[in-house]
């Protein structure tokens, strides 16, 4: 199977249970973005664990063809920009998240769970 089918199936079921997550517990989030910005080695570990993962996925799939898998790759580079981020700059990320932002969590829960469901019919 195509390693783009695969991250589609992968990215797509990880964004429909983040967004439904997000749409019935949203309320939970500032406190665990809290308590995760308040830990300096979780954010590091999370930061590398992106930057190996998303590294290797982008070996094996740097795919800028104008179709749906240049999605996955966009997707791809996002995930190991936010591990830089974890890792170069976390202050900057948690000041990124305000109140207003966190208001519209019911938003970016619907948004998302849309985008998992066409990602993972794509794959």
């Amino acid at each position: 199977m195509d390693i783009a089918l695969i991250a589609a199936k992968i990215l797509g079921v990880y964004m429909v249970v983040s967004g439904l997550f997000l749409i019935f517990r949203g309320k939970t989030v500032p406190h665990l973005l809290q308590d995760f910005f308040s830990h300096p080695a979780m954010l590091y570990l999370t930061g590398a664990v992106l930057i190996f993962l998303s590294t290797l996925f982008l070996l094996q799939h740097n795919v800028w063809d104008g179709t749906w898998r240049t999605i996955i790759t966009i997707f791809g580079w996002m995930i190991l920009a936010k591990g830089v981020a974890y890792i170069l700059f976390p202050e900057m990320l948690h000041k990124l998240v305000t109140k207003k932002l966190l208001d519209s969590v019911n938003l970016f829960g619907l948004i998302t769970l849309i985008a998992g469901v066409l990602l993972f019919r794509l794959g």
